[in-house]
């Protein structure tokens, strides 16, 4: 499916090879009209690694229950973008900043 521009805190569907999966789409509006992948991170329903500081806990504001794999992070073509599934809040795409410049050592 070929869908328009994705934007920064959506979730989608996609299939990369291991069955059907939310992803957050993490990268920015700009590179996301101009290029045909974008950059997400999966979201897991498990709390396995839930301790971890690069695990975003989803909150009851978000349409998804689970947690944001910031360390995760893989560039999906547009076309393997099937199901919008919606957007987080600004509470959780603030944590998950702070979540991928602890995996890129930003300071």
């Amino acid at each position: 499916m070929t869908i328009g521009a994705p934007i920064r805190g959506q979730i989608y569907r996609a299939d990369i090879g291991h069955g059907a999966k939310p992803w957050l789409i993490v990268s920015n509006n700009r590179r996301n009209r101009e290029l045909s992948r974008v950059l997400a991170v999966r979201i897991t329903s498990t709390d396995k690694f839930a301790s971890l500081p690069t695990m975003v806990p989803l909150s009851t504001a978000d349409p998804l229950v689970g947690h944001i794999a910031t360390d995760d992070v893989q560039q999906l073509r547009r076309d393997e973008l099937t199901v919008l599934l919606g957007t987080v809040s600004p509470a959780t795409i603030m944590a998950v900043n702070t979540a991928l410049k602890l995996v890129l050592a930003i300071p």
